[in-house]
């Protein structure tokens, strides 16, 4: 599998052990994806391998089933608006993260890893905890001290190494790297390409649902930004097959108490500084000060003439609620999604088409509200 580097143009092949840009540091990219060409799609296959060949990957089929992908795509009003809801706490781990992952471990494991190593706020340590157990990988994950305490179980009962780790989210990302090449790989759906390959197939899954519609606007949660990017690239290649007459509008959603990458776009940046964060988010799967790929979320934002939003913890909590009223339990991460929509509303036209993607399980977070 070739790869590149968005931040400074370094090309090569992907290898276990160069699990970073050697020039800059920065995360890896597929440097080439193959055209989308929906003659290609297993149409008898729902899960992320439905678009097998189309993904970039060495490989085209998987080595174990994991039932990741093809959620359901589901109308609902809010505030007064028609939309739809993609359903991706509905993965076998319950959360998005799901649909990277499966594609990463598959990819690992063509290229002979034998053990792996993450860092992780939680729904991405769980979901490498699931492949690992399932792919009978040893598996080390390391979460904050503070990570909650429904994901820390949900990551340990599937039998892996759970290692807490005490002070800053970055504080438990320096412990994962001090690990890597002494006990295992480093599997990190931040830096790790493959993740954002899955992650593409959230587009042609939409493509399908809504038989050849696009979206006006699509709303996600960011942090690393894996699923936002893997989303857009996706879409780019819906467009490029011709499939699609126009791109969708992307916007980025982060916590105020957390929030680089509003900060660099409101400022006019185009890179993303690292910040210290204000205070502490009911939105734990944003908490990340530094993003990786900050540069190519700015980009992205630009590419899709999109926006980046921070929302308050008053307005998530909020926007949860909204949600639950509906019959959708998210966990508050994912309600950013619903509160950015408020936010957002009156610049949509009647007849835009709008998308929010439901990224994390209510049951994997803390409460935050009482019951009304």
């Amino acid at each position: 599998m070739q790869v590149f580097c968005f931040d400074c143009g370094y090309t090569t092949a992907l290898t276990l052990d160069v699990w970073r840009c050697p020039s800059c540091g920065g995360a890896w990219e597929p440097a080439a994806l193959p055209a989308f060409d929906a003659a290609n799609i297993l149409r008898q296959d729902f899960s992320i391998w439905r678009y097998g060949s189309m993904l970039g990957l060495d490989i085209v089929t998987p080595f174990v089933p994991m039932g990741v992908g093809w959620t359901p795509l589901v109308p609902a009003m809010l505030f007064g608006k028609k939309i739809h809801l993609k359903l991706e706490y509905l993965q076998p781990t319950g959360s998005f993260k799901d649909r990277g992952i499966n594609a990463m471990v598959n990819q690992l494991v063509h290229m002979g890893v034998s053990s792996m190593i993450e860092d992780s706020s939680g729904n991405a340590g769980a979901s490498l905890a699931a492949h690992g157990a399932k792919f009978g990988i040893h598996t080390e994950i390391y979460v904050p001290e503070d990570a909650s305490r429904f994901k820390q179980h949900q990551i340990s009962i599937y039998g892996v190494d759970l290692k807490t780790v005490s002070g800053t989210r970055k504080d438990t990302e320096r412990a994962a790297h001090a690990a890597v090449g002494v006990r295992g790989t480093y599997a990190s759906h931040a830096y790790h390409p493959a993740y954002l390959s899955g992650q593409m197939t959230v587009a042609f899954e939409v493509w399908e649902q809504l038989e050849g519609k696009t979206p006006d606007w699509i709303l996600y949660p960011v942090a690393q930004g894996g699923q936002f990017i893997g989303a857009w690239l996706g879409w780019s290649k819906l467009y490029e097959a011709g499939l699609i007459n126009r791109l969708p509008r992307m916007v980025a959603v982060q916590s105020a108490q957390v929030s680089p990458l509003y900060l660099a776009w409101r400022d006019g940046f185009d890179v993303v500084q690292a910040i210290t964060p204000t205070g502490r988010t009911i939105a734990d799967g944003v908490n990340i000060s530094n993003p990786v790929r900050g540069k190519r979320l700015l980009h992205v934002v630009s590419e899709s003439r999109g926006r980046v939003m921070a929302i308050q913890d008053h307005a998530i909590s909020e926007g949860q609620r909204k949600l639950a009223k509906l019959g959708f339990y998210v966990e508050p991460t994912s309600a950013l999604v619903c509160a950015a929509l408020k936010e957002l509303i009156a610049e949509i036209h009647e007849d835009d088409l709008v998308l929010l993607p439901l990224t994390g399980n209510g049951l994997k977070g803390e409460p935050t509200f009482n019951r009304v």
